[in-house]
């Protein structure tokens, strides 16, 4: 390995230089660019600036011209944003100063031969990168990377526009007589792309997909033994980035999400769900394929690789088709657009993504199908319900990889897993419990009401035969809002005779509420409903008037009480039953009906009657993951939970509790118990099956 320090003018006539497969795309943004200005704009006269380490490979294959001139080839491992943006920059500067272009030109520092510039890209970035940004092609960027390169152009040349051509030719030779670097030239490729795996680039931390990539790579090349899928993986992973340019460019709610996101959703499908692994997909890969390559089975690492670039080069295609409704036909494209303007999609992703591969195709009725029960289990679970974002997570993965991985499984099949998820979290009784909430308004975020009365709107529109005169986007934004019919600030003298003691009561309950447009809302929400049913005076607008169906009904009401409200939040309740219904395969045993062998299955009341110790010794063994002595249950209860024990007789205090809430036989059902002779004690550990882990997880909370 060797070193030196030089400028960066020397750097780059060294050679010529590439980046290698397994690095990063580019990914500098505009805080990055603007450092890299300021600290040419502000270095001092005769002073250097040091610009960070490179990291370099020395190819064997030197370049040959066409006239036989040769140049040193090497793979950049470390700095080829600053590289990149080095290039860049100069490039702007030569279209910005005519004396840049000339030195450059003169130099042979951008274009040292005809058929490629001084640095090129990866494969995915190449043709962009020479032809388009630094050539004269007008090609479309396709990638993030291509899109970041253009905005780092696109940054120079407005900055430079700005300055003299005297200070363009400045900072130009600063960066190339001024800034000085630390090069590490190395010789090993696996050692190459190892290094790099660990590296950080200015200002940004390696992405996941960035890591996979460079991993994937680097043991493809240590158990390739001449059948290497160096191509292979290039190529998969440009159609990667490709797909996930949707990232920046597809329905705004692929805000929520970002490229590890993507390698979650993807392993979810792929592989299951493990509590441990799926928030820990590339750790989780990376011992499997080192397994394989320590005990010698090189043709299973091969194999493993091969098979899992090209399963996530379908997923990304599939993730990116879920954030692009306009590609699709319109039978799946509204309902897909009602999901995503819904939100809370990071659960059903999955599944969404493994049914676009299976269904979409072959039986697009059965994928739409299949959308329209993912809105209805967000709605009703994680909107109305307001369940914890992590709940029935398991399950919904686990679906998705079956749907993956089981041809055998139709759609019709998935539907009814997906509403019993459903009806296992929200069934009806707890959805109309929910629904018929008196204090409706505040346990509910306002575009989740404004979601319900759009839905509301579009029914009752079609039953009139009207035309529906606003798109669900409009209607979530700040441009509507929900509006209580009785004002909640209402004049005593102005409130319903009926409600005088029992106002507060009824006020913000679902049939006292509807859509209004944020400027009526703030006009005329607080006057009486006499005089929202019928505009008086100068006023134009009312009820009867306005373009909103579900505002204008209310005009066929003489007046607005205590019944009005209860029979329109029946109506309401009643459509939201039939809007969002489930139909799970038959009637799902109760938390109170005990399965064969206690599968699946905890008493309603277990976790409500734990007491502090017995929550505590549970939450031990779980976490231990493995069978506790005795001391150690012990140990760890006071430790880490603050409870007292009594020695070995207290924790036999604590199991006998449990058997006498719940009987012994469901208590040794969830948790073993042996004697060690050589400890001369008990040891303990848990048997939860799939489900009943599930349970126990998101009752305690546990991550």
């Amino acid at each position: 390995m060797d070193t030196r320090t030089v400028h960066l003018d020397s750097l780059l006539t060294d050679g010529i230089f590439d980046i290698p497969s397994y690095q990063r795309s580019y990914s500098w943004t505009e805080s990055q660019l603007q450092d890299f200005l300021e600290d040419l704009l502000y270095l001092p006269e005769g002073k250097s600036h040091f610009f960070g380490n490179i990291i370099l490979n020395e190819q064997d294959d030197h370049h040959r011209t066409e006239r036989g001139k040769r140049f040193v080839r090497y793979d950049v491992v470390d700095g080829q944003q600053r590289l990149t943006t080095s290039i860049v920059f100069l490039h702007v500067a030569a279209q910005r100063s005519d004396t840049v272009e000339e030195m450059l030109a003169e130099d042979n520092l951008l274009f040292p031969v005809t058929e490629r510039p001084r640095l090129l890209p990866q494969d995915q970035d190449k043709e962009y990168f020479r032809d388009g940004l630094l050539g004269t092609a007008q090609i479309e960027t396709e990638t993030p990377s291509q899109d970041r390169l253009k905005q780092a152009f696109d940054y120079f040349e407005a900055r430079l526009g700005e300055l003299e051509d005297s200070t363009v030719l400045e900072l130009a030779n600063k960066l190339r007589y001024d800034c000085r670097v630390n090069v590490v030239e190395i010789d090993d490729q696996s050692e190459a792309a190892s290094i790099f795996e660990s590296l950080n680039d200015r200002g940004r931390p390696l992405s996941t997909l960035d890591k996979t990539k460079s991993f994937l790579m680097y043991m493809d090349d240590r158990s390739g033994d001449g059948t290497s899928l160096e191509t292979v993986i290039k190529q998969r992973f440009g159609g990667i980035y490709r797909d996930l340019f949707v990232l920046k460019t597809g329905h705004e709610r692929v805000n929520d999400f970002d490229e590890d996101s993507f390698l979650r959703f993807h392993w979810g499908m792929y592989d299951g769900y493990d509590s441990n692994e799926y928030f820990q997909s590339f750790e989780t890969l990376k011992t499997r394929l080192r397994e394989e390559y320590r005990s010698g089975n090189l043709s299973k690492v091969q194999e493993e690789i091969n098979h899992y670039v090209q399963d996530l080069r379908e997923g990304s295609a599939a993730f990116a088709a879920m954030f692009e409704p306009q590609n699709h036909p319109r039978e799946v494209a509204e309902p897909l657009l009602r999901l995503l303007e819904l939100g809370r999609m990071a659960n059903i992703l999955p599944i969404l993504m493994a049914s676009y591969l299976q269904f979409a195709e072959d039986d697009p009725d059965g994928f739409r199908q299949i959308i329209d029960a993912c809105e209805t289990l967000v709605f009703r679970m994680y909107a109305i319900d307001n369940r914890r974002s992590d709940t029935g997570r398991g399950r919904l993965v686990r679906l998705a990889h079956e749907i993956h991985t089981d041809s055998s499984l139709d759609s019709q099949a998935v539907v009814e897993k997906i509403d019993s998820v459903t009806d296992r979290y929200t069934p009806d009784e707890r959805f109309e419990r929910q629904l018929r909430d008196p204090d409706f308004y505040a346990s509910n975020s306002s575009r989740d009401t404004k979601y319900l009365f759009y839905h509301y709107g579009q029914q009752i529109d079609s039953e009139a035969d009207e035309e529906i005169l606003r798109d669900i986007p409009h209607i979530l934004s700040s441009e509507f809002q929900v509006e209580h019919i009785l004002a909640r600030k209402l004049p005593d003298e102005s409130i319903p005779r009926e409600l005088q003691d029992e106002f507060e009561d009824h006020v913000h309950r679902l049939g006292n509420l509807t859509l209004a447009s944020r400027y009526w809302n703030n006009s005329y929400g607080n006057l009486p409903f006499s005089e929202k049913k019928c505009a008086s005076g100068d006023r134009e607008i009312d009820y009867e008037s306005s373009a909103l169906r579900v505002q204008r009904e209310l005009a066929d009401s003489e007046q607005f009480s205590k019944s009005e409200i209860e029979a329109r939040e029946e109506t309401l309740v009643k459509f939201a039953l039939e809007e969002w219904a489930i139909d799970p395969p038959g009637v799902e045993k109760s938390q109170d009906e005990v399965p064969e062998d206690f599968v699946g299955y905890f008493p309603s009341d277990f976790f409500s009657r734990l007491t502090d110790k017995q929550e505590a010794l549970l939450r031990a063994l779980y976490n231990a993951n493995r069978p506790l002595l005795t001391h150690e249950i012990i140990e760890r209860i006071e430790t880490e939970y603050g409870e007292v024990v009594d020695g070995s007789s207290g924790v036999s205090g604590i199991l006998s509790g449990l058997s006498m809430k719940h009987t012994k036989e469901f208590r040794r059902s969830i948790m073993s118990a042996r004697w060690s002779g050589e400890d001369n004690q008990y040891e303990f550990w848990l048997t939860l099956d799939e489900d009943q882990t599930d349970i126990f997880e998101e009752e305690l909370a546990i991550n």
